[in-house]
């Protein structure tokens, strides 16, 4: 049976820092309003917040760009020391060029910058970097959720993207704990009875969208949101956000960009 969805915000929390503990802050913050967190729940939490309470915020001005670095700068019209903190990140250049620098990283995403990010961090030269592992900051959070909550709920941990073919950014699933990021319908029948052979959907990628509606991109700092309700995703303990990515083979707009 599909019941309705509740997207509720995460707000009122102080500045997040370096140490800070995210969960309890998240925890305590639902309390305060009267929505504390509940069996089922789905958590999704914008990267930068996990970033900071991290630490992996770094200052450009301690970053000693490389020649390959330099050469790019030049090519892209960027800062160099900001290169270089993409070229750290990344594993591989999709595209360097005075529009876009899109790379693949470590983590195994293909953004713009490696996901090197200034809004929303304090100091000119500041910038905030990807968590080193999105999916074991998801787990760690979820399981202090468990410890404080005594609730089982999934994590999302988001960030925005731009799409080919499509004007605007998105949130998408960076990091996820709990749920499968998939919903497989390939082999169900629709309404006519049709075979479905292609409908495989990225639901935390939904989710992380829906959750955005009420976290905001500015001034709003709601860096999380909980997402209550939702009866069709399926819940699984060893989910991986690799299971978004395809391979170059799997890929259908290859050699279209």
């Amino acid at each position: 049976m599909i019941g309705p969805v509740r997207i509720i915000p995460v707000m009122n929390l102080p500045s997040i820092q370096p140490g800070d503990d995210l969960a309890k802050m998240i925890v305590d913050s639902l309390n305060v309003v009267g929505s504390p967190i509940m069996k089922g729940d789905v958590l999704v939490i914008g990267q930068k917040a996990v970033s900071k309470a991290e630490n992996r915020l770094v200052n450009s001005s301690n970053v000693t760009p490389s020649k390959r670095a330099n050469v790019i700068a030049r090519r892209t019209r960027r800062n160099p020391a900001f290169v270089q903190l993409v070229l750290q990140d990344s594993k591989k250049i999709a595209r360097a060029g005075r529009d876009a620098l899109i790379v693949t990283t470590k983590q195994g995403f293909t953004c713009l910058n490696g996901g090197v990010d200034k809004s929303n961090v304090e100091g000119p030269e500041t910038y905030a970097l990807l968590p080193a592992d999105p999916d074991g900051s998801a787990r760690r959070i979820r399981k202090r959720l468990a410890e404080l909550t005594k609730q089982k709920v999934a994590v999302i941990i988001c960030d925005t993207n731009s799409r080919p073919f499509r004007r605007g950014q998105i949130e998408q699933a960076i990091g996820v704990a709990g749920l499968n990021p998939l919903v497989d319908y390939r082999g169900d029948h629709d309404l006519f009875g049709y075979k479905l052979k292609f409908k495989n959907v990225a639901v935390v990628d939904e989710l992380a969208s829906a959750a955005e509606l009420v976290m905001g991109q500015g001034r709003e700092m709601i860096p999380a949101a909980v997402i209550r309700g939702l009866k069709r995703i399926r819940y699984q303990e060893n989910a991986r956000s690799a299971a978004l990515t395809v391979s170059r083979k799997e890929d259908l707009f290859r050699g279209t960009l």
